[in-house]
């Protein structure tokens, strides 16, 4: 049996202890690439998981992916500071960077708003119908709405108070541009109906512009310009306009 002298046992144990040490670093060594790839896969799937976001915000609103990239750096910045709840289409719009780009994200918010409109008249039909079917004896409390600013808002003064139904003709009734214009300055919100227009939209829009009705309330909704036709039933004729109820 070999026995150690005493001078080659520190060796041994220095040299056991560096072994140790190199497979401890080995290990850490591993543990940390190990530790990176996992991160760089997490990474890779959040960045993955944000451009599926992204492509489906864009498609729902009929946009291309690099569209919704520009929209959401535009709301990084004083637009959504400005505007807050603008939608995709109208930030772009605004912040349109040429003439073209201004005209087709004009024409692409029309298509949008457009469907968007059928599909709430389409529901509007059919809850008419449901209340028709289902409560037929029981006046409607409430028409349907997505927006309920349509059917009631709050003036200056916080009163609540109801949208209005207008009626009016635009050749001979002075009554009518003047009360037209007396509701715009209370701020009312309405539905006008012009009885004499032939089904000309040309003609209402002459008389718009002639009474100063703002085109941002008509586009808001705030103000809707109709086609109306005689109620002689309940008043509503050429000589009796204007006819102003609430809805």
């Amino acid at each position: 049996m070999t026995t150690m002298t005493p001078a080659v046992l520190p060796a041994l144990t220095v040299a056991v202890a560096l072994l140790a040490s190199q497979a401890d670093a080995q290990a850490t060594t591993e543990r940390r690439t190990d530790a990176s790839a996992v991160i760089q896969e997490a990474q890779r799937l959040l960045e993955s998981e944000r451009t599926t976001t992204r492509a489906q915000h864009a498609e729902a609103w009929k946009l291309t992916e690099r569209d919704w990239e520009r929209y959401e750096t535009l709301m990084e910045g004083p637009r959504g500071i400005w505007s807050p709840d603008i939608d995709p289409i109208t930030a772009l719009g605004v912040e349109a960077r040429s003439a073209e780009e201004r005209r087709r994200y004009a024409e692409l918010l029309v298509e949008v708003e457009r469907e968007r409109a059928e599909r709430e008249l389409a529901f509007q039909r059919a809850y008419d119908e449901a209340w028709q079917r289902l409560y037929p004896d029981e006046m409607p409390v409430d028409e349907f709405t997505l927006r309920p600013r349509n059917a009631l808002h709050f003036t200056g003064e916080g009163a609540l108070q109801a949208r209005l139904t207008v009626y009016v003709a635009v050749e001979e009734c002075e009554r009518c541009d003047s009360t037209v214009s007396e509701l715009m300055a209370q701020g009312a919100q309405m539905d006008i109906f012009v009885l004499d227009s032939d089904g000309d939209d040309a003609v209402i829009r002459d008389w718009a512009r002639r009474v100063g009705v703002p085109a941002d309330r008509v586009r808001a909704r705030d103000i809707t310009l109709n086609h109306g036709q005689p109620d002689p039933e309940r008043g509503i004729a050429a000589g009796s306009l204007p006819q102003v109820y609430p809805r």
